[in-house]
C-alpha cells in the first residue's frame, strides 16, 4: 500500500532556514567587524554583505549588543575553548607553548577575521568586544604554563629572564599580530605571504629560543667560536 507524504531520506538532515540565515548573518558580521570594526559597521551593511534585507537582520538581532553577545558567544569563546582547553597540568611549558601556537594558527586559517577583532575590539580598551570576551579567557591555563615556566626556571632549565605569564601573553599576541599583519608585510616586501606551515615554524622557533637558558658561560662560549671580523 502506498503511503502520503513526502518519505524521509537517510543521510544528510534537513536544511533550518532560520538557523542557515541566522549564521549567514552572523558570518557577515564577523567579516565586517575585521575589515572596518563594529561601530563603522551597521545593520545594513551586514545584512546586504549577507544577501538579506535590514528586517531579516533586525529579525534576528534585536540591537547591536545582542548581536555582539552571539559574536563572543557563538564564534570567540568556542575559540578559545578550541586553543586552550587541551592545556592539561603535568604539560611541559615547551609542548604547551608548540600546541598553542599550532592551534591558534590553524584556528584563524578557518576564521581569518579573527586576529584583526583581536586586536582592534579585545585588546584595544575602548573595544566594543573587550568585556564580553575577556571574562572567558581560561586564566587557571595560563597559570598552569606560568607555573611550568617558573619551575623550570627554577631548575635552570628555562630562561630566567622571562615573565611566566608575559610569556604566555606574549605568544599569543605574537601569532595574532603576524596572522592580521601577513598581507601587508607581502605587500610591503613584494612576496607571497608564508604558508601557515612556515609561520607556525617562524613564531615556534622565535618563542622556544627565547624559552632556552642561555647561561653566561654559554654565551662566552658562543662567542669565542666565533669568527673574528677582518682588519681593514
Amino acid at each position: 500500500m502506498r503511503t502520503t507524504g513526502t518519505a524521509e531520506r537517510p543521510g544528510r538532515p534537513r536544511a533550518d532556514p532560520d538557523r542557515d540565515a541566522r549564521a549567514m548573518l552572523l558570518a557577515a558580521a564577523t567579516e565586517l567587524f575585521a575589515e572596518h570594526g563594529i561601530a563603522a559597521t551597521s545593520f545594513s551593511t551586514i545584512a546586504k554583505r549577507a544577501g538579506m534585507t535590514p528586517a531579516m537582520m533586525h529579525y534576528y538581532f534585536k540591537d547591536r549588543d545582542q548581536l555582539l553577545d552571539a559574536v563572543a558567544r557563538e564564534r570567540l569563546v568556542p575559540f578559545i575553548a578550541y586553543v586552550w582547553d587541551p592545556v592539561e597540568p603535568g604539560d611541559s611549558p615547551v609542548d604547551s607553548m608548540v600546541g598553542i601556537v599550532r592551534r591558534l594558527l590553524s584556528g584563524i586559517s578557518q576564521s581569518p577575521w579573527v586576529p584583526n577583532t583581536w586586536m582592534r575590539e579585545i585588546l584595544n580598551e575602548s573595544g566594543l568586544l573587550r568585556e564580553k570576551v575577556l571574562r572567558h579567557i581560561p586564566v587557571e591555563k595560563v597559570r598552569l604554563i606560568g607555573q611550568a615556566i617558573r619551575a623550570g626556571q627554577t631548575s635552570g632549565k628555562l630562561n630566567p629572564e622571562l615573565d611566566p605569564l608575559l610569556y604566555v601573553f606574549s605568544a599569543v599576541g605574537l601569532s595574532m599580530l603576524h596572522m592580521a599583519t601577513i598581507k601587508v608585510w607581502g605587500e610591503i616586501f613584494h612576496r607571497p605571504s608564508p604558508s601557515l606551515d612556515a609561520m607556525q615554524r617562524h613564531i615556534t622557533a622565535l618563542l622556544l629560543d627565547g624559552l632556552r637558558n642561555s647561561s653566561p658561560t654559554t654565551l662566552s662560549s658562543q662567542r669565542s667560536k666565533r669568527t673574528p671580523r677582518r682588519q681593514p
